[in-house]
């Protein structure tokens, strides 16, 4: 079996765990302090028009709250659509694997990726960033592991026996680098952890150790740093307590299906769209100062870690 076999079996296996569940993704520490991560996450698709052969399929899988953000994807989907004159469709998942998969069986034409994502699957010829996300002035972003202020958890050591929130098994800052930290001690999240759920979105993470439903979480720096400036009383309950390397932001690609001609005008489109009045506050809404040209080496700390994954297996 060759590698792209391999790895689209890997993606099918990551989707088909994420359809059947993950047990315990919903606690109660009391009746103040719960989190039904089922009821935060979005429906599973929203489209803006009718299944469409000649629509531009547009794949998300939001790093923020789905709710509060899918109004300003709708808007840089239907912008991009105008460009190449075709209608839009918005689709929505919960896990990045089942983005991937579409866009690699020509389910969907663009995808906002994570650099997790990104970093797994820029291998397979099928799949082009078009540009990045430039975030807070800034073309990349960390991994922070959070816990509650008052935790007595101080480093990694700490979290042993502990409970642990994920994002997603593809999430480089939510995910990856703190199990590459686990397998630096020679542990994964069974042996090392009491017990670790997936929430399937930064936010949800971010808001459980808020919440102390569970004991630490890593997380994009975006998260905290976005609370930071709109809800400081929610930032000042946590502390961060290790920080992974830096490495790209989630990136904007392209499948098989759109022709060399569109992708050309979707990139320019993409690059230019800090300039159109109109589309500010899509921007502002998502934390994106704006598209930038691709740096396939910010992604390198994560492909290094993957290779090392590998090797060690």
């Amino acid at each position: 079996m060759n590698r792209k076999a391999c790895l689209c079996v890997c993606l099918l296996l990551i989707v088909l765990v994420t359809v059947c569940g993950f047990t315990g993704r919903s606690f109660f520490l009391s009746k103040s302090k719960f989190i039904n991560f089922e009821k935060l996450e979005a429906p599973p698709a929203i489209a803006a028009v009718n299944a469409d052969s000649q629509a531009l399929r547009v794949a998300i899988s939001s790093v923020l709250l789905p709710q509060e953000t899918v109004v300003h994807y709708r808007s840089i989907a239907n912008f991009l659509g105008l460009q190449v004159d075709r209608p839009v469709m918005l689709i929505q998942r919960k896990s990045y694997a089942e983005i991937a998969l579409l866009l690699l069986n020509g389910g969907a034409d663009i995808a906002f990726f994570s650099s997790g994502e990104y970093a797994n699957y820029s291998g397979f010829d099928e799949i082009e960033m078009l540009a990045a996300q430039q975030r807070m002035g800034l073309p990349y972003h960390q991994g922070y592991i959070i816990v509650a202020k008052d935790s007595e958890i101080n480093g990694i050591d700490d979290l042993k026996g502990k409970t642990v929130a994920f994002t997603d098994p593809l999430s480089y800052s939510g995910y990856t680098f703190l199990v590459h930290m686990l397998r630096q001690r020679n542990q994964t999240p069974e042996t090392f952890f009491g017990r670790y759920i997936y929430t399937y979105s930064h936010d949800n993470s971010f808001r459980a150790v808020v919440n102390k439903v569970v004991d630490a979480a890593p997380v994009t720096s975006l998260v905290y740093d976005r609370a930071k400036q709109k809800q400081p009383e929610l930032a000042a309950e946590v502390r961060i307590i290790a920080f992974s390397p830096p490495a790209g932001t989630g990136p904007v690609v392209t499948g098989k299906s759109v022709s060399q001609g569109q992708r050309e005008t979707l990139r320019k489109a993409l690059l230019t769209m800090h300039e159109n009045p109109t589309m500010l506050p899509a921007l502002q809404g998502l934390s994106i100062d704006r598209f930038v040209p691709p740096q396939p080496e910010l992604y390198e700390p994560i492909r290094r870690m993957l290779r090392e994954k590998r090797e060690h297996l």
